[in-house]
């Protein structure tokens, strides 16, 4: 596969799609694309549908908003709304950890991956190389200028529903005099107003927002797994199983990815994930751990195999901070994991905007370099081949 190809390939998901958003048609046009892209390299590629809810921005803010309730209850039977409020913190953390409370109970929608294989006759390793092909919505929240605060953002969101079961916890223990009582309440109430402008700005993120084209996220990434294909199929990898997953339904909560851990049985210790993301732009990086609310480390074997090739391809060591890569699913679960990306500096204007704003905003075909997701794709490579078992380790 040459450049050409990446430019085909990229051109088709971000060019003549106009979105690919999750749960709809255009996302099930790029996964038969998809498909057959890779029956090139691995007859056995297919679709593999699920049901994937829908929204989850929707079910988060209502989570947020249901502290209201709890700070009301709280008010005439404060053990109940302590109780009450730490059946929905929990449920909440549950949630944001992707085991599905009330998420069951929301529509859902069918949906699906792409999955081929290249297999070896003896097998001592797996690899599993994946890269979400749905894009998502843009609007003002999802600018760079935001971006950074979103973790801090999400960190006092939790501390706010704390915040509100400790008051409720002190009422209910009748330990406060006349003073404490204001103050304490005037703890419970901030906190719910904090909860409740979090919840409105989550609404309206997903009521002004609009799908973008998805060209570096994540096009770009799905071009740099079907390069990855096209070599790995010339040039085997001795002694490696092989698992090419092209995930949908990224941006409702990563379900695409949760789908097939969920539905595959793999070894902990010979069984390897890496995430190709956002690799149309920018200086490449590898990741040494990844998640916002707790940090979860990376494969150290990863790590490593990244560390010894990395020079050739300028690529850095980083700590991404996200809520919503689908390597965050293997991590969660045990497994070595790794992601691929590139990250953006800010730069001059283009078309009033800094290059990561387009990026966020639009991203479009023209802020993405083809060269870097070929650079991806060959770093990649080098990654896992460095891991294969007969190059050491």
């Amino acid at each position: 596969m040459t450049e050409p190809q990446i430019q085909t390939d990229m051109q088709f998901l971000a060019g003549r799609l106009a979105h690919r958003g999750a749960n709809t048609e255009n996302e099930r046009t790029a996964a038969q694309y998809i498909r057959d892209r890779l029956r090139a390299y691995c007859p056995d590629a297919a679709l593999d549908d699920f049901y994937s809810p829908d929204n989850p921005w929707y079910l988060f803010a209502s989570y947020y908003a249901e502290f209201a309730a709890v700070a009301l209850v709280a008010h005439w039977w404060p053990r109940l709304a302590l109780c009450y409020g730490a059946i929905v913190f929990l449920a909440y953390l549950a949630e944001f950890m992707g085991f599905r409370v009330m998420g069951r109970f929301v529509p859902q929608y069918e949906t699906q991956n792409v999955v081929a294989r290249i297999l070896s006759e003896r097998p001592s390793r797996m690899f599993v190389i994946m890269a979400h092909y749905d894009s998502g919505k843009a609007s003002p929240l999802s600018r760079a200028r935001v971006a950074p605060w979103m973790r801090t953002a999400q960190v006092v969101t939790v501390l706010c529903m704390v915040a509100v079961l400790a008051s409720c916890a002190v009422q209910a223990l009748n330990v406060l005099d006349k003073d404490q009582v204001v103050y304490n309440m005037l703890l419970r109430w901030g906190g719910v107003a904090y909860l409740l402008v979090a919840a409105g700005a989550l609404s309206y993120r997903e009521g002004m927002s609009e799908y973008i084209r998805g060209a570096n996220d994540n096009a770009s990434g799905v071009a740099a797994l079907l390069r990855l294909a096209g070599q790995l199929s010339d040039d085997p990898i001795s002694g490696v199983d092989v698992h090419f997953v092209a995930t949908g339904s990224n941006q409702t909560w990563m379900n695409g990815a949760r789908h097939f851990i969920k539905s595959h049985m793999f070894d902990r210790d010979t069984t390897y994930f890496l995430n190709l993301d956002n690799v149309g732009a920018g200086g490449l990086v590898y990741t040494t751990a990844a998640g916002i609310l707790h940090m979860t480390r990376c494969s150290k074997e990863m790590r490593e195999a990244a560390r010894s090739v990395a020079e050739p391809f300028d690529a850095k060591p980083h700590a991404l901070r996200t809520a919503c890569s689908d390597v965050l699913i293997p991590l969660a679960r045990g497994l070595k994991a790794m992601e691929i990306t590139a990250l953006v500096p800010d730069a001059a204007p283009l078309d009033g905007l800094r290059v990561r704003d387009t990026l966020r905003v639009r991203d479009t075909l023209r802020e993405v370099d083809q060269a870097t997701v070929h650079r991806a794709a060959a770093f990649a490579e080098a990654v896992l081949r460095r891991l294969a078992p007969d190059t050491g380790e």
